[in-house]
């Protein structure tokens, strides 16, 4: 496994002089669109960063990495609240990024009902009905991932100059959307050479020690009451996954993980360690749960909370993992 060490250091001689500053990058551009998803039954938006050079070579082909967003946010929240377009730009990122709009269901073909028109007239099946706008987030059914691996990406490769290839795909997200990252590429290797997850909602059958104890981790074996102590968000979850523990390790990141071939894909892990929602303790028991089972990957584990900015800062190493292992 490898590592990335946060360290620190004091010096006691007088700082050099700053370096004069570099040039500012060449700007790529941000566009939002709109596709049918026959998955949901409904238009969905999508942002795209189009990076610099991408209009001027109509013959080249380009990597694309899709960016999921988290619970309560939007396709905006990569270039609103994260400001990716920057980072991707201060690269030179030679990749096309995609963030969808992936509502509130962590990526999964849920089995969770939803009444379409219930939910458009009053909000009914949505996560917060009183903040969500019913007629940009309800849908007639909830197989998100079908939306994302099929809707979705086909969409982008038909409408945009891209490498058409595992080698020339690779997905990343935040929170809900490192889940989403994670369990996607897990279970479609074929289709992506790399994933990275931000504060992801890592391995949510991991129960404890809280703080994280090596060797010492507790998974829930029952999933009727997982999640009570959370109040509205446990019982999201618990109604999206279901009663049945078997269809939960279905997207488990440690389970899927052993079905992995050696070097099939890339995979990079960060959170920060003041993580408002614990996941720092999850990264621990999935670093040591991969470690054990020789699944090489890479781990950031360094100061931060679950927020902005967290994320804005560790997103340029997440474009750099993922430039590195496409194509």
């Amino acid at each position: 496994m490898k590592r990335l060490l946060l360290v620190l250091a004091a010096c006691s001689t007088p700082p050099a002089p700053a370096p004069a500053p570099a040039p500012a990058a060449a700007a790529g551009r941000v566009v939002t669109e709109h596709f049918h998803s026959d998955a949901l039954g409904v238009d969905k938006a999508v942002v795209v960063y189009l990076p610099k050079g991408y209009d001027a070579d109509p013959a080249k082909r380009w990597p694309v990495f899709y960016y999921l967003h988290g619970l309560t946010g939007t396709e905006n929240q990569w270039t609103k609240g994260d400001h990716i377009e920057a980072a991707a730009d201060a690269l030179a990122l030679p990749a096309i990024i995609v963030m969808p709009d992936g509502d509130d269901d962590f990526y999964i073909d849920s089995a969770m009902p939803i009444d379409y028109a219930k939910c458009m007239a009053s909000g009914a099946g949505l996560f917060i009905p009183t903040k969500q706008k019913p007629e940009r987030t309800c849908v007639k059914t909830r197989h998100y991932e079908t939306y994302i691996i099929k809707d979705l990406i086909g969409w982008v490769d038909a409408h945009y100059r891209t490498n058409a290839t595992r080698d020339g795909r690779a997905i990343a997200g935040l929170s809900m959307g490192g889940f989403g990252a994670m369990h996607l590429a897990m279970r479609h290797p074929d289709l992506f050479a790399a994933a990275a997850s931000h504060s992801g909602a890592l391995a949510l059958l991991y129960k404890g020690p809280r703080p994280f104890a090596p060797g010492k981790a507790e998974l829930v074996t029952d999933v009727a009451s997982w999640g009570k102590e959370v109040g509205a968000m446990g019982d999201w979850i618990r109604n999206l996954f279901g009663p049945d523990i078997a269809t939960w390790k279905q997207y488990d990141v440690v389970e899927l993980a052993k079905q992995l071939p050696a070097g099939k894909l890339a995979l990079y892990f960060d959170c920060g360690t003041e993580d408002d929602f614990g996941l720092h303790d999850n990264l621990r028991y999935v670093d040591e749960a991969l470690t054990a089972a020789h699944v090489e990957h890479t781990v950031y584990l360094g100061p931060g909370r679950h927020d902005d900015a967290f994320w804005a800062a560790r997103a340029p190493e997440s474009l750099k993992f993922l430039r590195d292992h496409t194509k």
